[in-house]
């Protein structure tokens, strides 16, 4: 809204229109006459006028524009800018009457005027609520000033009745052009966002929208801390040369977009630039604005430049608004981006789609872009930016030193700035501008000093005003008395060297201020420490600190510190205010300061000062570091949800804390490993980490956290290059995955969690939980083997759809994965944020991508032959889509080592690109031996960038001239057995330096390394695995292999040594199709069709070659009648092997070794005795095992010639009954003969799914595809019942009654039956308990329940007698495909291939709400068990790892964890990682609102001993 007068009525400051032009307006203010005769419709107005006008066409066409501005007048009360210019250009109107010419383009001018007064009428309202600021205003006052000249023009033609002259006549219309075209840039403006919003709801959500960019205002260039670092303009009269050109480049609508202005440190820059803000702003030409900082670590990041600019030019034009508003509602957090991605999506877009309704002459100021502590983003940033501007609507300034990273970005060869050096500007204009500043600065000392003295000050300042300023600081400060004509004398005493070094005088100056700070006469020797020493922390400071902190940090009194820096304050600012923030005043003494050659003395060295900060962070961490640093709650809820956070941090946290928090790493890599900083780092480590960590999560910088411990190993192994202390090595690891795995986790949004979640699912072996788990005490308990070690989990893992290709950038900052929906995502290593996501319009399958070796660019190519080239700065697509010939998959590419040129091969042709054209520069070459068009490819440049090196599909290795593409040498075949269609290449590899390749075969199973050059196979065949081997790469060194087969397991493969140096790393659930080693071989990624990329640590922290305890899929399960044994029996195979798994019924850990048998095992049971376990296998084999020992009993017997569907054993154990997969029959056998009894059970060519013995043995049901049950006399091989029919899909499952005639069906149906063995009629059901498919269905061993498992996960249990369900739930959500109920019945088992895992649940507490009551879990809520707690009442385990219930969030765990996790009454599951046991009783844990109690104070006893161990430690090295 307009701001208010005194009146209270709006403040018009376009109001001067009206009085100019007052005569012209009570000329034409009368209303236009309106035609009374009846007519059937209305005139319009065009047909009022001309009745009106005699039918003179020119006067009737401006009297309707006079119409139409009349009532867009009218309708404009509420903004009076609006309503002013409306009714001046009608008060203009009579001189465009009276033009005589062209009367054609006069009407044609008229008419437009008067259709865009209609149609801005209905926004006039809107643009009210804008206020008088931003575009609408310079729209508006644009029109104002072509009026003040068609005024003129009017005045000069007074008493004509026709104006004649034809300049004037060119004139007239161009103005009315003009304002046309002003007008329709207005209406561009509100309708362009109209269209994007409704109302107030749309304000509200785009004001939400707006701060989620979390702009820094401190950059602005009037912002509060700019008073606090005392920013100002420049000195009335000053400048006015430059500042006038600056004015005319924002005026000029021709100019160019980007102004550089750049100068050495202390010419004026940013002085200059915050008085040319001022005038943008005053003339309504400011978008935005940022001042960099090198004291504010917010306003020298410089990923907040864009975001924060891109938030001010939302408020500066409001079609820009909705343009962002749109996109960040559609894009996922765009301006979280790295820089070239913020730039493009939150400014270059939405401008573009707004740029029709962007006044001419907006600015974006950027003022000391090279104080950004990032170089490589300042280069990203420019690129950027001049890539942009030049069709963007708003002109850029940017100011800076001429750093040669700005310089080599500003020198573009298709776009040159405007540039000014202020250090060339001619010295007599420096030096009269530097004068007035100093009569100004100087004016109030007494007594003032004369011209000769100004005169002399002016002389030593040269071009830099930093020396005037500095001067003037320390002869007449604004904050204390002193003697001004004694300093002024001692500054005009300095002598001047003749050297003609650029920052002479500069150094002079400082050197001066300095000894008079340094006094040795006035000062005691501890004075001069601690000043010296608070000198030293303010420059080597990261970020600027209160006195408060500094004195905390320097464990000095804050009165000492106060006193050292009040003799420095002409070089150093102490913020005004409670806050007292001191910084540096200008980026110059820093700079003299670290050059020893400049400031002698006063040197200070970085290193030498960095282990002093280094040392004051940890000891403020060590004394202010504690449990539950703000007092938290609860550990239900999330931090957000706090609602005294803030003050919480306020009151628990002091900012000295918050520093040495967050930089004690920075300082650290600075130093030398002293004993003294490697007692302090370990000290830190084993009793503070956790803490930190706190910190660094309440205050959201916990993301900094692995950067922190990444930057501190880099080091240690610097300083400790032998390994000296291999166990602060591993500390140092442990704990960088221990944080990494909590930020890349959801657990982070709530901070109690470090202890209720991270530390539970922390691995035993790491050193984090050796360190804390003692110190807890009622956090949830995990045992068992599964986080006994390091099982090779992933360090981070990100879903999208199916992935085709992965790859690391050469630096091994970025990974890029493309996936076979056509996405390409960039991402961050550490974080794992997306660095930017190119939009790739086809839908195709991304087959291969690849980073440039300069790691500025990216390529990708497709299915359907389409090539893309990305900038990796800019994200900007340099060229593509590119398409080979005939759109075929484009299997490989590879860039020259020069980064050049780009290889393509798509069956069967190779091409060779320009990579920053995309032109052709060679090719196509045919390569004629080529295979399938599927089949895989390896391509590579040779070091030289000469010849090509190509594996074709087939495995034929050829090498190829670069530009002519003939063949060097005669192709050879990697395959040397010769080809064989069962044996095509499944996978190859060529080495970086173009020596070796790898290929593998899909019917080999193994690994062939080739030396390209001598044609020979110098390794191999490997066998790497019995499964297919999918992928193979080698590592950046040439040395080692990395490979993955289709049991979803990578393992590495040392080429020399013939063996495995790392892995298995296992934990994808789909094949993988790609894999990649880092540059520094320390990290594997890899892409798997399950959707996700995961990455590997395969540092020297890690322990490799452990074995995978549960690799299978337990397709059956047996529970033994002695109840202490469980058997799995796994269709999936372990290196060619199929597994018998053995397990302890009472802890889930092995009991035996695993069982190996060479086919699959199909069903399995327990003989009566429990000595025995019996399987059917694949290879239609009956085997017997000993339980005990896993010795085979017996010899195997084999049946049919058809393989086995379903096993089951008679009650005695006498006899075994088989259904086969193909033969649609069952048979019975002898156990102790192994002959079949009797013939084999017809089921009239119908498949049998289940078989189960009635508790006598004499009878055995079986259940049918087509739906129906049969009941059979074991003795005879009769039909006692059937077909019996009752279900609509097969039979998946039968089970008999262990107490009365019954047995009960399951059906892929969904639904359960209960059958008379007596009659076959059905005595229950059908029952569908909404699961779907059913899969097992068991008896409890009392013949009271019937416990059903579906294929979705689901488990019911019922009642047998009445089938009312007890209780139903779903599992992990992963299939029930076996099950098994104890000899006690109090728990029954279930198995799952799909979630590799067995699962113990507690039937006998299941089953009974009663006994649920009285065994409550974390899991329901505390204060609310109901009858049936598992469907309605309990928590539910998500998709990102929290068990929640409702807003409640209980635990979380690591994703890869959450087969392996427990459930309620769920205390075993024995997953892929091994075993784990949970005990989830509520009464024995301190969560929620008790969590604060679960540690334990006090460890002085173990910090001691600890102390005594590192000081002998030290002794001994």
């Amino acid at each position: 809204m307009a701001p208010e007068s005194s009146t209270g009525k709006p403040k018009n400051k376009f109001s001067s229109i009206l009085g100019r032009l007052r005569p012209g307006l009570c000329r034409s203010s009368q209303t236009p006459g309106r035609s009374t005769a009846p007519t059937p419709s209305k005139p319009s107005t065009a047909q009022q006028a001309t009745q009106q006008h005699g039918g003179d066409p020119v006067k009737t066409a401006w009297k309707a524009t006079e119409v139409a501005l009349r009532v867009l007048e009218k309708s404009a009360d509420a903004f009076p800018p609006l309503k002013a210019a409306a009714g001046v250009l009608v008060a203009c109107l009579d001189l465009a009457k009276n033009v005589t010419g062209n009367q054609e383009e006069y009407i044609k001018l008229a008419e437009e005027l008067a259709q865009i007064a209609r149609a801005l009428k209905p926004y006039a309202s809107q643009l009210a609520e804008e206020g008088t600021g931003g575009s609408i205003a310079l729209i508006l006052k644009s029109i104002d000033e072509e009026l003040v000249k068609i005024k003129k023009q009017q005045e000069r033609s007074k008493g004509k009745k026709i104006v004649e002259a034809a300049d004037d006549k060119g004139d007239i219309l161009m103005r009315y052009r003009k304002i046309d075209s002003l007008f329709r840039r207005l209406l561009s403006d509100v309708t362009l966002r109209t269209h994007v919003e409704i109302g107030k709801l749309r304000e509200a959500t785009d004001a939400t929208l707006l701060r989620t960019l979390s702009p820094v205002d401190d950059a602005r260039y009037n912002s509060a801390y700019s008073t606090a670092i005392k920013r100002r303009g420049c000195t009335s009269s000053t400048r006015e040369q430059i500042l006038d050109d600056l004015r005319t480049w924002a005026k000029d609508p021709i100019g160019s977009r980007v102004f550089w202005m750049n100068g050495m440190a202390g010419t004026g820059k940013t002085t200059i630039l915050y008085s040319f803000c001022e005038w943008l702003e005053e003339n309504d030409r400011m978008a935005g604005n940022f001042f960099c900082s090198r004291t504010s670590t917010a306003c020298r990041d410089l990923n907040n430049i864009v975001r924060s600019i891109a938030y001010q030019l939302a408020h500066y034009s409001p079609a820009f608004r909705s343009q962002l508003c749109k996109i960040l509602e559609e894009k996922q957090n765009p301006h979280t981006l790295n820089v070239g991605e913020q730039f493009k999506w939150v400014v270059a877009v939405p401008l573009e789609n707004s740029k029709d309704a962007i006044p001419d002459g907006a600015v974006i100021v950027i003022d000391a872009l090279d104080e950004c502590d990032n170089v490589s983003a300042t280069a990203l940033l420019l690129k950027v930016l001049m890539s942009y501007a030049p069709r963007l609507p708003i002109k850029f300034l940017v100011a800076s030193r001429p750093e040669p990273v700005i310089l080599k970005n500003m020198q573009t060869p298709n776009f040159a700035p405007s540039i000014l050096r202020l250090h060339d500007i001619e010295q007599s204009l420096v030096e009269a501008d530097i004068k007035l500043y100093l009569q100004e600065a100087l004016s109030t000392v007494s007594p003032a000093p004369t011209s000769d003295v100004i005169d002399q000050l002016t002389r030593r300042s040269g071009k830099l005003f930093i020396y005037a300023a500095t001067v003037a600081r320390y002869i007449n400060p604004e904050d204390e008395e002193v003697n001004a004509e004694t300093r002024l004398y001692a500054i005009l005493g300095i002598s001047t060297s003749s050297a003609k070094l650029k920052y002479q005088e500069l150094d002079e100056l400082y050197m001066h201020i300095l000894f008079s700070a340094f006094a040795t006469t006035r000062l005691e020797e501890e004075e001069l420490k601690i000043r010296s020493l608070v000198l030293r922390s303010v420059i080597c400071a990261i970020e600027p600190m209160t006195t408060c902190t500094m004195s905390t940090i320097l464990g000095v009194r804050q009165g000492d510190v106060s006193s050292a820096l009040s003799r420095l304050r002409s070089v150093i600012h102490v913020q005004e205010g409670p806050s007292g923030l001191v910084s540096v005043l200008h980026a110059s003494f820093p700079d003299f300061l670290f050059n020893k050659a400049r400031s002698r003395e006063f040197y200070c060295n970085i290193v030498e000062h960095n282990i002093k900060l280094a040392h004051s962070c940890f000891d403020v961490m060590c004394k202010e570091l504690h449990f539950n640093m703000c007092n938290l709650e609860s550990s239900y809820d999330f931090d957000e949800d706090v609602p005294d956070l803030k003050q919480r941090i306020k009151a628990g946290i002091s900012a000295a804390l918050l520093y040495a928090c967050k930089y004690w790493s920075t300082h650290l890599v600075h130093c030398d490993l002293t004993s003294s900083i490697h007692y302090r780092l370990v000290e830190f480590l084993k009793f503070r980490l956790l803490f930190w960590m706190e910190v660094l999560n309440l205050t959201k910088s916990i993301s900094i956290g692995s950067k922190l411990l990444s930057g501190a190993i880099t080091w240690f192994i610097q300083q400790a290059p032998d390994h000296t202390f291999k166990e602060t090595e591993k500390e140092l690891y442990d704990a960088d995955l221990f944080v990494k795995a909590f930020f890349l986790g959801e657990c982070k949004k709530s901070t109690p969690h470090i202890y209720i979640s991270a530390l539970p699912f922390c691995y035993k072996s790491n050193s984090v939980y050796q360190n804390y788990w003692s110190n807890t005490h009622g956090l949830i308990v995990v045992n068992g083997t599964s986080l006994k070690q390091q099982h090779n989990r992933p360090v981070g893992a990100w879903t999208s759809s199916s992935v085709s290709r992965v790859v690391f950038s050469p630096d091994g900052s970025t990974f890029a994965s493309g996936t076979r929906r056509g996405d390409l995502y960039i991402r961050d290593v550490q974080s794992g944020e997306i660095v930017f996501s190119p939009l790739v319009k086809h839908g195709k399958a991304i087959l291969s991508v690849v980073f440039s070796p300069d790691n500025c660019k990216i390529a990708a190519g497709s299915e359907n032959g389409n090539i893309w080239i990305w900038d990796m700065q800019t994200a900007n697509l340099i060229a593509g889509p590119l398409n080979m010939e005939g759109g075929k998959c484009v299997s490989s590419l590879a860039f020259s080592w020069d980064s050049r040129k780009l290889a393509s091969y798509a069956y069967p042709t190779v091409l060779v690109w320009d990579s920053s054209s995309g032109k052709v520069l060679s090719g196509p070459f045919i390569i004629k031996d080529t295979g399938h068009i599927n089949y895989p490819s390896s391509l590579a440049f040779t070091p030289d960038d000469s010849n090509i090196l190509l594996v074709s599909n087939i495995g034929v290795v050829h090498i190829l001239d670069a530009h002519s593409g003939s063949n060097l040498a005669e192709p050879f075949e990697t395959n040397i057995e010769g080809r064989a269609e069962a044996e095509y290449l499944w996978s190859s590899a060529i080495s970086p330096d173009g020596t070796l390749v790898a290929v593998s075969y899909h019917g080999k199973k193994t690994i062939y390394i080739w030396d390209i050059h001598a044609r020979t196979m110098i390794h191999g065949p490997f066998a790497g695995h019995s499964n297919v081997l999918l992928v193979l790469s080698f590592s950046p060194d040439g040395k080692k292999l990395i490979w993955a087969s289709t049991d979803r397991i990578i393992r590495v493969w040392d080429i020399e040594a013939g063996s495995v140096v790392a892995g298995p790393f296992a934990g994808h659930t789909s094949h993988i199709p790609s894999l990649a080693l880092s540059s520094d071989g320390t990290k594997i990624i890899s892409g798997s069709y399950d959707g996700s990329v995961r990455i590997w640590n395969v540092s020297a922290s890690n322990n490799s070659n452990i074995a995978l305890p549960f690799q299978c899929y337990p397709d059956q399960v047996a529970w033994s009648p002695d109840g202490t044994k469980i058997a799995s029996g796994q269709s999936g195979a372990e290196d060619g092997k199929y597994v018998v798994a053995v397990w302890s019924a009472q802890n889930g850990e092995a009991a035996i070794e695993p069982i190996y048998y060479s086919s699959s095992i199909e069903s399995i049971a327990f003989s009566p005795d429990s000595s025995r376990i019996s399987a059917v296998t694949l290879s239609k084999d009956v085997v017997s095992w000993d339980s005990m020992t896993g010795e085979i009993v017996g010899e195997p017997f084999r049946q049919l010639s058809s393989s086995v569907d379903s096993i089951a054993y008679s009650p005695d154990g006498s006899i075994i009954a088989t259904a086969f997969l193909f033969k649609k029959i069952v048979t019975i056998w002898d156990c102790s003969r192994g002959k079949m009894i009797g013939k084999p059970l017809d089921h009239n060519d119908m498949r049998v799914r289940s078989v189960a013995f009635t508790p006598d043995g004499n009878k055995l049901v079986s259940g049918v595809e087509d739906g129906s049950l049969y009941v059979w006399n074991v003795h005879t091989g009769q039909t006692v019942l059937g077909p019996i029919v009752g279900h609509t899909r097969p039979v998946s499952s039968v089970a008999c009654s262990p107490e009365k005639p019954r047995f009960v069906s399951g059906s892929e149906d969904g639904t359960l039956s209960v059958w008379s063995l007596t009659n076959g009629e059905m005595t229950a059901g059908p029952f569908d308990a909404r699961f779907g498919y059913v899969q097992s269905v068991i008896y409890s061993r009392d013949g009271s329940k019937i416990i059903a498992g579906y294929l979705n996960g689901g488990i019911c249990i019922l009642d047998a007698e009445t089938c009312n369900i007890l209780t139903s739930f779903l599992t992990s959500g992963s299939s029930v495909s076996c099950m098994a109920v104890s000899p006690d019945d109090s728990y029954f088992v279930s198995g799952s291939t799909t979630g590799q895992s067995l699962r113990l649940w507690q039937l006998d507490i299941l089953s009974s709400s009663e006994s649920v009551r009285n065994a409550p879990t974390i899991w329901m809520p505390e204060d609310d068990i109901q009858v049936i707690p598992i469907t309605s009442n309990m928590a539910k385990y998500h998709d990102d790892g929290w068990v929640a219930l409702g807003n409640i969030h209980i635990f979380w765990t690591p994703l890869e964890f959450c087969d392996d996790l427990c459930h309620p009454y769920n205390p075993i599951t024995i997953g892929r990682h091994g075993t784990t046991r949970i005990d989830y009783s509520s009464s024995k844990l301190f969560i929620g609102r008790r969590w604060s109690k679960c540690w334990i104070y006090g460890r002085q006893d173990s910090i001691s001993e600890w102390e005594s161990r590192q000081s002998d430690a030290w002794r001994c090295r």
